[in-house]
């Protein structure tokens, strides 16, 4: 879950409004928002901070007079002109004043904005979304003749549709006139439904760290008057005496609904999961012991009801050696969180991030491009136009916008095909080598593609020429994992058989003498398959991203969806 959350939003919302009240309503507050680090729009894109002359007040403000050096020139030189810049400043190491969680240094990007009565609106009309428990895609101008204009987008917009349903910020650039005009979009999606059955210390307490966090929460117990008492006035949170089938007329659970089912009683926890395990929700948490676990789950499978891959969490909550109602509420909570966001919850400790000053470690990605492409009638079908640029280029652009270092393209059949889609990409990390026999298939190129890999790399990232839906948000998703764990790791997305792997695939170096002495065609994915069990797997709601380009049928649904698919 990337973007802005929507706690973020709330306090700034409380920060501008105070610093308003500060200053009669004339505040020279300013308004810094994050963009870009190394040129790269990455995850914390859209984080926000009020920097204010007064004395702060908490939450997201802070005060001018703490800063120093050429962020606090460049923030006075804002709001005395009333005019909003953006700001390129060199963080020598992460800069906490800032509090953006940048986790590296490098040049970054940020959009200040005095805080006028235009941005106030803006920000409330966000505000009032995420309270309706909406989402939306902010925009901002961030180069060209109306710098800092803002628009805020509905989810279904077209123009930002791919943008919030990728939860991921990026960059659009237009050449208009001479000039060039960026803007930012930054999505961002609501907490989303929490649906709490039971009335126990337990519940009471998730319910309020749910609350806190922005979720819609609603409690519900079908058992007269439990749901009383001062331990459940809590604010925003909606009590129901009822079971799952009311709880469902009420809050319509949809893929971004949490259900926690806490009822302590066997035959509820029964009705409930069955209702639950049928619902869209992507996380349905129970406590209680395994051997309780498995009974009821046992009855269910007589019933036919069976959770889907990676959504059932029993025993729920991550392990922090939690024992009193407060401690399993904050797992549980935590847990939610995590699923939602694609995390483990493993300590940030373990993470294996470069230190301040050093350079981060490289990750090359190989994308195999030397087929022949036999079952593709009218041409090469890598040169084939898709939205008016060859289907190779779309994944080599994807490739070069992601994190990937270098970008190695092998060519093969039709090499000089392959040369001329890629005439023009003026990138260093570009590198194009070519397989004399690529009529031994894929796994020949993927051999030529790892002696290519540099010394001390840790492992690659392949991706095939003909899927130009696999975007760089995915790309970075799998080396985000890949770094994390230092295992295979891949997308899976639902198919006919179950959940299917996909691309991009991590593979770790140490599995590189594995793939080649397999010495057979898509080596790599029996690996995968040899070592599912320990691969980092990122699901996806559906195949759209693996869309790839065998017959010139499946190129016409492409260009028929707009590139959507």
């Amino acid at each position: 879950m990337n973007g802005i959350r929507p706690q973020e939003i709330l306090e700034i919302v409380r920060s501008v409004d105070a610093s308003a009240a500060a200053d009669g309503g004339q505040s020279p507050a300013v308004l810094a928002t994050f963009i870009s680090i190394g040129g790269s729009v990455f995850s914390r894109a859209g984080a926000m901070s009020v920097f204010s002359p007064a004395a702060s007040d908490g939450g997201a403000t802070i005060p001018v007079g703490e800063l120093r050096g050429m962020l606090r020139q460049e923030i006075e030189a804002v709001a005395a002109s009333g005019r909003p810049k953006l700001a390129v400043l060199e963080l020598a190491e992460d800069d906490p004043v800032l509090g953006y969680g940048l986790g590296a240094p490098g040049k970054v990007e940020v959009l200040l904005e005095p805080v006028s009565e235009d941005l106030r609106r803006h920000i409330s009309q966000l505000r009032e979304a995420l309270q309706r428990h909406e989402g939306a895609v902010c925009a901002v101008e961030i180069e060209g003749p109306e710098l800092g204009r803002r628009s805020l987008y509905r989810p279904d917009d077209p123009l930002v549709r791919e943008c919030y349903e990728e939860m991921s910020p990026e960059l659009v650039e237009i050449s208009q006139d001479g000039s060039i005009r960026r803007t930012f979009l930054c999505p961002v999606h609501p907490m989303g439904k929490a649906l709490v059955f039971g009335s126990g210390p337990v519940a009471a307490a998730l319910c309020r760290y749910l609350a806190d966090m922005g979720f819609s929460v609603l409690a519900a117990d079908p058992r007269p008057g439990r749901l009383k008492g001062a331990d459940w006035r809590i604010a925003g949170v909606e009590l129901l005496e009822g079971g799952w089938d009311q709880a469902r007329i009420m809050v319509h659970p949809d893929e971004e609904t949490s259900v926690v089912v806490l009822t302590r009683s066997y035959a509820l926890d029964l009705e409930t999961l069955q209702g639950a395990l049928k619902s869209p929700a992507s996380y349905i948490g129970l406590i209680g012991p395994q051997k309780r676990t498995q009974m009821l789950l046992a009855e269910l499978s007589a019933l036919e009801v069976r959770p889907r891959t990676g959504v059932l969490f029993a025993p729920a909550g991550l392990d922090i050696g939690a024992e009193a109602a407060s401690e399993t509420a904050l797992a549980i909570a935590a847990e939610i969180l995590a699923a939602r966001s694609g995390r483990k919850g493993g300590r940030l400790s373990s993470r294996r991030q470069a230190p301040a000053g050093q350079a981060r470690a490289r990750i090359p990605g190989l994308i195999l491009a030397a087929g022949p492409g036999t079952r593709f009638v009218g041409g090469h079908k890598l040169s084939a136009a898709l939205e008016g640029r060859p289907v190779l280029r779309h994944v080599v652009e994807n490739a070069l916008a992601s994190r990937l270092d270098p970008v190695i393209v092998v060519l093969g059949c039709e090499a000089e095909a392959g040369l001329k889609a890629l005439a023009g990409l003026k990138d260093s990390r570009l590198r194009v080598v070519f397989n004399p026999l690529w009529e031994g298939g894929k796994a020949s190129s993927l051999e030529v593609g790892l002696r290519e890999v540099p010394h001390g790399a840790s492992g690659a990232v392949k991706l095939l020429g003909d899927m130009p839906m696999v975007k760089p948000w995915l790309i970075d998703r799998v080396i985000d994992e890949f770094e994390l764990s230092g295992r295979l790791a891949f997308p899976v997305y639902p198919g006919n058989q179950g959940s299917e792997g996909g691309y991009p695939l991590a593979i770790p170096r140490r599995l590189f003498g594995e793939i080649k002495a397999l010495a057979r065609e898509n080596a790599d994915e029996k690996a995968a398959r040899e070592h599912w069990s320990e691969a980092v797997k990122i699901p996806l709601a559906d195949g759209r991203t693996q869309a790839d380009i065998d017959t010139a049928a499946d190129l016409d649904l492409l260009v028929n969806a707009g590139g959507q698919t």
